[in-house]
């Protein structure tokens, strides 16, 4: 076996949109930085298919700027991303190329100078004094050791700081019931104008249950008008379908998401209960029961769906996207009454303003509640209460079960990693403890960035 020993100033574990802002942010405020990634490709869940969500909030302000708005717009110039547009539904959607990102996040990571290590997991993590000394990880029959300064777990699940011993929640409160995860995949030679034709004639595919709130607008008119957009419908024949057992997922409606190229579409109507992807076992059912949905749904799609008749399949994700897992301590932590209020501590490094979006992991339904007005993120959500050296970014940062509705969006995990990153680089800059970096001296970095911090901005 080979044996390999790198320290840094920073080290960022997972490669996805929260990992990605982390270490570029941290590189370019002049720090060593090595991100680690599990995958053979860097931008995670931005790398599927999925747009940002919730650039803009619920009134069409724009919440979330800085590096989100950067990639966006390196895309957008190159025409590999729509821009962003507002939507009735999600807030604003940004519609980009998969794979064009994944090339677009090597080439910041290269002009930042970011070392990247792909292919490896973490194995374990050394703790000493209530700090992490060294995180060992493993990869192709590789060790791997890392020592830094400041580590931070971009990694969605926490492996890190699960592994450094830190405390976490998982589920909702009571159950412990997690949202399901989903296999995407990507369908061709789809005919959206027929589609969106249909939905003119028949408005009630695109309404909702009770608990999912949405505004005028979100119709025919609406998806015919640009191509930057999701549709979510299709939910008057999807209970019908139910009903009939002629359904091969239990879900409300069918999420499709329009791609770049003609005809080109991502589709996010795979359904996987009583999933914690965190049990290798529970990860690798969800992983073959997903991608054994997907030819059935497509010969749904083919039969009842109109536009679809002659879709094909050209490509299933390589990796579950999983939308909740462990969340940690930090030595802050956000819960749903100050997010539903709306409030922006003094302290915030990002905000949010996407709705609480939880999917039921028993049953088909979903709460989508609004948030009205977009809520801070606290800089104490990214530092762990218990380890003086770590971070996290991203889904595991420290929320409560409802709040990760809000949070988990790519956007929100964009500017959570930003924020981290500029955190750490002074950190180890000064030789002092996350903890102890000034938040005021963060936020005004982060704004020179183009990072919005309040409402106001």
């Amino acid at each position: 076996m080979n044996y390999y020993d790198y320290t840094y100033d920073v080290a960022v574990f997972g490669g996805g949109p929260s990992g990605l802002a982390a270490a570029i942010t941290a590189a370019r405020q002049g720090r060593r930085v090595i991100l680690l990634e599990k995958n053979g490709y860097l931008g995670g869940n931005l790398a599927t298919g999925l747009p940002p969500l919730s650039v803009l909030d619920e009134h069409g302000n724009q919440c979330i700027a800085g590096f989100c708005q950067e990639v966006l717009e390196r895309l957008e110039s190159d025409g590999h991303c729509y821009g962003t547009r507002v939507c009735p539904k999600h807030n604003s959607v940004s519609n980009l190329h998969a794979d064009y990102l994944k090339i677009l996040a090597i080439e910041m990571c290269q002009e930042a100078k970011v070392d990247i290590l792909l292919h490896c997991e973490t194995r374990e993590v050394r703790v000493v004094n209530g700090a992490v000394e060294k995180v060992m990880l493993y990869g192709k029959c590789n060790e791997i050791g890392i020592t830094a300064k400041v580590y931070i777990d971009c990694t969605g699940d926490g492996d890190v700081a699960y592994l450094a011993g830190c405390s976490y929640e998982k589920g909702q409160p009571g159950t412990g019931v997690l949202q399901p995860p989903t296999v995407m995949f990507t369908l061709e030679n789809v005919d959206n104008t027929k589609l969106f034709d249909y939905i003119e004639t028949h408005p009630e595919e695109v309404k909702f249950s009770k608990t999912i709130d949405q505004k005028p607008g979100y119709d025919a008119a609406y998806f015919k008008a640009s191509p930057n957009h999701i549709f979510v419908g299709m939910t008057v024949l999807f209970k019908k379908l139910q009903e009939e057992g002629k359904l091969p997922v239990n879900r409300e409606s069918m999420i499709c998401i329009n791609g770049l190229n003609p005809g080109q579409v991502y589709i996010n109507s795979t359904r996987l209960l009583n999933v914690d992807a965190t049990d290798i076992r529970d990860l690798t059912r969800a992983e073959l029961e997903g991608q054994t949905q997907i030819p059935k749904l497509i010969e749904v799609f083919r039969r009842y769906v109109p536009g679809f008749e002659n879709c094909w399949l050209s490509a299933i994700c390589p990796n579950l996207g999983v939308r909740e897992t462990r969340r940690f301590a930090g030595i802050r932590r956000i819960v749903a009454e100050e997010a539903t209020a709306g409030l922006v501590p003094d302290d915030s490094i990002a905000l949010s303003g996407y709705k609480m979006d939880i999917h039921n992991g028993m049953n088909c339904t979903t709460v989508f509640q609004t948030i009205d007005k977009p809520f801070g993120v606290p800089y104490g959500c990214l530092v762990s209460r218990e380890r003086s050296n770590l971070m996290f970014a991203g889904r595991c940062a420290s929320t409560d079960a409802r709040v990760i509705g809000s949070t988990r969006v790519m956007s929100v995990c964009m500017a959570m990693g930003q924020a981290a990153g500029v955190g750490a680089a002074l950190a180890a800059e000064h030789n002092i403890a996350p903890g102890d970096v000034d938040v005021q001296q963060i936020r005004g970095i982060l704004r020179e960035q183009g990072a919005i911090l309040s409402r106001e901005q």
